[in-house]
């Protein structure tokens, strides 16, 4: 398990810090917060295109999946 950066989503309204790992073809966002209902969630990436894990609200995908997409940006 390979961490690999870390970002700030916005959740309920709280800014929640979440670090990204990757591991077993899967990037997964896990929280320090406990207390968010949302402590980890992950995404893989198939055919160019993101796919989450769980029926995650559009507003945290969206985050989710800028902050993946910047990372990977910066990584070329």
């Amino acid at each position: 398990m390979e961490e690999l950066f870390s970002t700030n989503i916005e959740v309920s309204g709280e800014n929640v810090n979440y670090r990204v790992v990757f591991d077993n073809e899967k990037y997964i966002f896990k929280s320090d917060a406990g207390n968010t209902g949302l402590d980890s969630f992950s995404f893989r990436r198939e055919h160019d295109e993101w796919t989450d894990e769980a029926s995650l609200p559009s507003e945290i995908k969206n985050q989710a999946i800028n902050a993946l997409d910047k990372y990977l940006m910066q990584q070329h």
